[in-house]
């Protein structure tokens, strides 16, 4: 027999906010509620790397095209 490692959890996901749920953050809206901020319809997951790069350009990746990326995901899934 080989010895092989035990497997360990691995989180490849990050739940994001579209809306940022910080003032002053990425695609932040103050008119939004705590409560909406957290809903379904504005949480998208992301790999880490794709949500740094999201978050660091709010100006391409608007409200608009998250929700259409994340509609199209899903509607592909």
């Amino acid at each position: 027999t080989t010895d092989v490692a035990p497997h360990r959890p691995l989180a490849l996901g990050q739940i994001a906010h579209i809306v940022s749920s910080e003032p002053g953050g990425p695609r932040a809206d103050p008119l939004l509620s705590r409560e909406d901020q957290d809903r379904y319809e504005n949480l998208i997951l992301l790999c880490s790397d794709h949500h740094a790069v999201i978050d660091a350009n709010p100006e391409y990746f608007t409200v608009d095209r998250l929700r259409k990326m994340k509609s199209d995901h899903e509607s592909w899934v």
